[in-house]
C-alpha cells in the first residue's frame, strides 16, 4: 500500500469513527463526494484501442484526448448526467452519456467511479444508386436535383452499442437521377428514402428502401435497387363551412384544401329538405379555385326546415372529398328582419280615459313586410317586462299599417300606479329591437267602494 492510499484510509477511518452508533455505514466503499469517470474508446470492429480521440464534455465544457489504451479521465465529476461526444477522422462520431449516481448509506456521499466503455465506427461505407420517375404521361425520366435521404434508425440496427451524432445524410440526383453516399458508418443499416417532390406542378413520392447491415465495413460499396417515384396528392379535405351561420338568403360555401377541378360542379351538388324534396340549387367555383358556392336559384330557405347537403369535391390531383347528408337549418336573415319602431306613444284614452290606453307609433315601411306586434309591459308591482296578450285593435280585422293603434284595458294592470310599454314588430324572419314608450304612464286610482 502506498503512502497515499494509506493516508485515504486513515482519513476515511477518522470521519467513520466521528459517525453515530446508530448510522448504517459501508467501510468497503470510499467515502466521497464525486466521482471520477473513465472512458475506454475502441474500434467497434475488433476491439483495439483509438488513441488519439477527440472527447468533449459538456457537462465541463472542455475536451480531451484518448490515451494510447484509448483511455480518458475525467475526474471530480459531479452527481447526475453526463454527456461526452467522441470524434477522431475517419470514424463516425459518437455520443455517450454517462449517469454519476450516490451509492451510500446514512449521512456518508459514497459516489463510485465509472468506466464506460466507447465503440467507434469507421466511415468510409458508400451507398449509391438511381431515381427515377414516370410523370402524367405515363413516361419514365431521370428525377434531378432531388434530394435523397439515408438515415440510421434504432429499429433497423437493434446490434448497435452506440449513439451517433450524425443519424440522417443527404444527397442531390443528377442529371441522370444518380446518387452517392459516401463515408458513411460501418456495421450500420441505412433507410434510403425519398422527400416529397414536386416535378412540373406535381408531387412524387417513393417508399423506403432498406441497404446495409452489420457486415458492412469501410470500403465497401453498396448498390441500391433503382428507386421509382409516384405521383401523389394530398388528401382532399373540407377545411371550413358556413353551415352553421346560414339566415334565410345566404348562400353555402364550403373551402377546400386543394384547387379544385370544373367537374367538381356540375350535376355534383343537391340540398333536400324535409320531405326529401330536391331544391333547385346552382354550384360556382371561386376564382381561387378552392371554394364552392351553392344558393337556390330563386326563393329563400326556410326557417322551420332541416335540409341535407350532398354533393363530390374532385381535386386537379385526382383526390375526391364526399359530402353525403351533411345537414343544416337557416336562422332569420337580418336584412329581412323589421326595423325598429318608431314613434312610439302610450296615452289614456280621450273618451274613456280611466278604461282605455291607447299605443300609437308610426307605421315601418311596407318593404319590411310586418305581420304582427308584441306589446310588452312593466308595472309598478312587476320586476320585470312581460308580453301582453288579447289586444284590441283600431279595428275587427287587423292593424291599419297606416296608422296602427292597440288599446289596453287599464283593468288589466291590476290595481298598479304606473305602467311602462315596449313594442316589437315581427315578420316571418323574425322581430325587430324593441321601441319604448315615451315615458312612463301614470294610473287612475281605483274607485274605493
Amino acid at each position: 500500500m502506498n503512502l497515499k492510499s494509506a493516508f485515504s484510509l486513515l482519513a476515511a477511518g477518522m470521519f467513520l469513527a466521528a459517525c453515530g452508533a446508530d448510522e448504517v455505514v459501508n467501510i468497503n466503499d470510499e467515502a466521497k463526494e464525486k466521482a471520477t469517470i473513465t472512458l475506454k474508446v475502441m474500434d467497434n470492429h475488433d476491439g483495439s484501442a483509438v488513441a488519439d480521440a477527440s472527447i468533449y464534455s459538456a457537462v465541463d465544457d472542455e475536451t480531451e484526448t484518448s490515451d494510447e489504451q484509448g483511455l480518458s479521465i475525467w475526474e471530480k465529476q459531479v452527481l447526475g448526467d453526463h454527456v461526452f461526444r467522441v470524434s477522431k477522422e475517419g470514424y463516425a462520431t459518437i455520443l455517450v452519456g454517462v449517469v454519476v449516481d450516490e451509492k451510500g448509506q446514512g449521512n456518508v456521499a459514497r459516489v463510485p467511479d465509472v468506466v464506460q466503455p466507447v465503440y467507434m465506427y469507421k466511415t468510409g461505407v458508400s451507398v449509391s444508386g438511381t431515381v427515377l420517375y414516370t410523370d402524367d404521361q405515363g413516361e419514365t425520366k431521370a428525377a434531378s436535383g432531388v434530394t435523397v435521404f439515408a438515415t440510421i434508425t434504432a429499429a433497423n440496427n437493434p446490434w448497435l452499442v452506440a449513439t451517433f451524432d450524425q443519424t440522417e445524410f443527404t444527397a442531390k440526383t443528377d442529371k441522370n437521377g444518380a446518387y452517392s453516399f459516401k463515408d458513411l458508418p460501418e456495421g450500420v443499416a441505412f433507410d434510403i428514402s425519398v422527400g416529397q417532390t414536386t416535378i412540373d406542378g406535381l408531387r412524387y413520392n417513393a417508399g423506403v428502401t432498406k441497404v446495409g447491415s452489420a457486415n458492412y465495413r469501410a470500403g465497401d460499396a453498396i448498390n441500391t435497387p433503382m428507386v421509382k417515384m409516384a405521383i401523389t396528392a394530398p388528401a382532399l379535405d373540407k377545411v371550413s363551412d358556413n353551415l352553421g351561420k346560414l339566415d334565410t338568403n345566404s348562400a353555402i360555401t364550403l373551402t377546400f384544401s386543394s384547387e379544385l377541378i370544373a367537374d367538381s360542379l356540375e350535376d355534383k351538388w343537391y340540398v333536400v329538405d324535409g320531405s326529401n324534396d330536391l331544391e333547385m340549387v346552382k354550384a360556382t367555383l371561386s376564382s381561387d379555385k378552392k371554394t364552392i358556392t351553392i344558393k337556390l336559384i330563386d326563393g329563400t330557405w326556410s326557417k322551420s326546415t332541416i335540409y341535407s347537403l350532398y354533393g363530390v369535391a374532385y381535386s386537379k390531383d385526382g383526390e375526391t372529398c364526399t359530402i353525403t347528408g351533411e345537414q343544416f337549418s337557416v336562422n332569420s336573415a337580418k336584412a329581412n328582419v323589421p326595423a325598429k319602431v318608431k314613434g312610439f306613444a302610450a296615452a289614456k284614452d280621450a273618451d274613456d280615459p280611466d278604461d282605455y290606453i291607447n299605443l300609437t307609433w308610426t307605421a315601418p315601411s311596407t318593404k319590411d313586410r310586418v305581420n304582427d306586434y308584441e306589446v310588452w309591459y312593466k308595472t309598478d308591482l312587476m320586476n320585470s317586462f312581460k308580453e301582453m296578450g288579447g289586444m284590441w285593435y283600431d279595428d275587427d280585422d287587423a292593424f291599419d299599417l297606416k296608422k296602427p293603434m292597440i288599446q289596453v284595458y287599464v283593468s288589466r294592470l291590476l290595481g298598479a300606479e304606473s305602467v311602462q310599454f315596449k313594442l316589437v314588430a315581427c315578420n316571418a324572419d323574425g322581430c325587430s329591437e324593441a321601441t319604448d314608450a315615451t315615458k312612463a304612464l301614470k294610473l287612475p286610482t281605483p274607485a274605493v267602494p
